[in-house]
């Protein structure tokens, strides 16, 4: 399983790690076009646009998931295939064309947004594509196809591209151009996607419809929980703090964010793999031996994300912005816990406990938001901050607490604990360091984060065995390991 998961990771891994890189690049340049004002309003419309997703995908892809490896031919998988894809564009379509029309309206409804009617518009019209989009690589990644999703990642990488430089610098249409960047790349997708997995797209079947459709409906709530996690603080943040500690936890939310770069080409890799092998006796020890592994990576990254964000952003935008680099680490948790829950996710789906996973992102998604309202008030960033941790916490443990007797797995809850209290006490030393001159401050952080992987092998979270192995598997198949 070890060796298969580390060569689908590179199969695809390149399109996932390359498209983010490429915003890294553009980063610096888009900064000093675009005012922080701009920013505030293309991410005001990309919450709408992920709230509209959320909605109208009717968790599409979650439901494909939990079906396509129910029956092995592939009548039955180009059934679900095509029967998903009939879903989301009748949905896209009429939710696309309500938003479409009631553009004015909902321009109305924020200050910010008086001008920008057009966007909506834009908006309704391309969201069947933005629904497409994800359920596209979510077939292709259930199929095990690892060409079809290096096609799809060199689709979004090039129009990524291509969107940043003709909207924004060449053309500079500011927030439109900031907005039509990503529908681009859900457009592009979605088509791209529909003609390579033609022979995987059956006729719709209504039985098939509806399984998917009640399969969805008990998960559309974990996806309107997760829009929740993602942009309420932001919304309830900006009834308390002023535009420029916004725009630190923006920026340190974005840095933060790599970390769920960086792991997104392995965890879907992952889900996929474990999924296909549900039905095997040994599959739940296997189970918990990738949990230490894939925990064990996350918490690493984490940290390191957390030592040198103060050199990140230094490197990536300006003085002003620097400032947020203490927030960083303390963010990435909430891509930690995430993955957590994502290890987690693999028993719900397998034990078809869908409400179970929907009720743990639904009881997240209320903590995150009642610490809002209480705590940033009178802590600002650091309120909304300890809110995301609390909030992205209990994520996991909900989860496992209900899923432990329903589909029992050994995963090894003492050696987690610890790990995760290890580097959160590393990421404390870390980060309040003092000023120091830049070679000595990165030698003592680089000191600080190898302490990491000896406290693992100390607690059992991973064998020195295991290490070396998988140190053998990365040089063999990931290519970045072989330059």
């Amino acid at each position: 399983m070890l060796k298969r998961l580390v060569k689908m990771t590179a199969g695809h891994g390149v399109g996932y790690w390359a498209s983010p890189l490429l915003s890294l690049i553009f980063t610096p340049i888009i900064t000093r076009i675009l005012s922080p004002g701009d920013y505030g309003i293309a991410d005001y419309f990309a919450s709408v646009g992920l709230a509209l997703r959320s909605l109208t995908l009717l968790a599409m892809p979650q439901a494909v998931a939990g079906h396509f490896n129910d029956q092995p031919d592939m009548a039955w998988r180009r059934q679900i295939t095509g029967s998903a894809l009939t879903l989301v564009l009748l949905s896209g379509t009429l939710c696309g064309g309500i938003v479409f029309i009631l553009a004015p309206w909902l321009a109305r409804l924020t200050p910010v947004t008086y001008e920008y009617a057009h966007l909506f518009r834009i908006l309704g019209a391309t969201l069947v594509f933005g629904l497409g989009s994800p359920l596209v690589v979510n077939v292709a990644q259930l199929a095990l196809q690892a060409r079809w999703m290096l096609w799809l990642s060199l689709t979004q990488l090039a129009f990524l591209a291509i969107g940043n430089t003709l909207f924004i610098i060449l053309l500079r249409w500011g927030v439109t151009g900031m907005v039509l960047v990503p529908i681009a790349v859900y457009v592009t997708t979605s088509l791209v996607g529909v003609a390579l997995m033609r022979p995987l797209i059956g006729r719709p079947n209504l039985r098939i419809s509806r399984l998917l459709l009640r399969t969805g409906a008990t998960l559309v709530p974990a996806a309107m929980a997760g829009w929740a996690l993602q942009v309420a603080d932001r919304l309830i943040m900006a009834q308390y703090v002023s535009a420029e500690e916004l725009g630190y936890y923006s920026i340190a939310t974005r840095v933060a964010n790599l970390l769920f770069v960086a792991i997104t080409p392995l965890f879907a890799s992952y889900t996929s793999l474990a999924l296909s092998i549900q039905h095997d006796p040994a599959a739940r020890q296997r189970y918990a031996t990738a949990a230490r592994y894939l925990t064990a990576l996350v918490l690493l990254g984490g940290l390191g994300l957390g030592l040198f964000a103060r050199e990140i952003l230094t490197l990536l935008t300006h003085a002003a912005y620097v400032p947020a680099a203490v927030y960083v680490g303390f963010l990435t948790y909430l891509h930690a816990f995430g993955a957590m829950y994502n290890i987690l996710y693999i028993g719900g789906m397998a034990g078809k406990e869908f409400g179970k996973l929907s009720a743990a992102l639904l009881l997240s998604a209320v903590i995150n938001i009642s610490l809002c309202f209480i705590l940033v008030p009178p802590y600002h960033v650091w309120g909304v901050t300890a809110a995301s941790f609390i909030s992205s916490a209990a994520l996991p443990i909900a989860l496992y607490l209900w899923l432990k007797k329903r589909y029992p797995v050994p995963y090894p809850v003492v050696k987690i604990g610890l790990a995760v209290l290890v580097q959160f006490t590393l990421l404390l030393v870390g980060v309040f360091i003092p000023p120091l001159p830049l070679p000595t401050s990165i030698g003592l952080k680089l000191v600080i984060w190898l302490v990491l992987p000896l406290a693992y092998l100390l607690i059992g979270m991973v064998t020195w065995p295991e290490m070396q192995q998988s140190w053998h598997l990365a040089r063999r198949y990931l290519p970045v390991s072989r330059n």
